[in-house]
């Protein structure tokens, strides 16, 4: 045993445990659907859900966030490939990231 980082790496029971910070968990626990930022962006044909915290004029939460928004109005603010970062960021199913802000209903 004396290559302690290796002995860490390659074990597994180890490698289970995280470690949280207070303010991580909730992020870690909660989900994208659960999330002030995920909204629906509407198009002519289809609905999709994306997140808002990639628009600039919704980022920093002054304004109200709507439950959708036009897509002509997404592609104005950040663009083509901003609107597929928006899209494919997150998911009904996946984990929070750093801007998650918890719904009020």
């Amino acid at each position: 045993m004396t290559n302690l980082r290796d002995y860490y790496r390659r074990n597994f029971l180890y490698s289970s445990h995280r470690l949280y910070l207070p303010q991580g968990k909730e992020r870690a626990l909660r989900t994208c659907s659960e999330c002030v930022f995920f909204i629906n962006i509407v198009g002519r044909t289809e609905k999709r859900k994306g997140c808002a915290a990639m628009i600039p004029k919704f980022a920093g939460a002054v304004k109200r966030i709507p439950e959708q928004v036009d897509v002509v109005e997404v592609l104005r603010e950040i663009g083509q490939v901003g609107l597929q970062e928006c899209l494919s960021c997150c998911g009904k199913d996946l984990s929070a990231c750093g801007f998650f802000q918890p719904r009020r209903d």
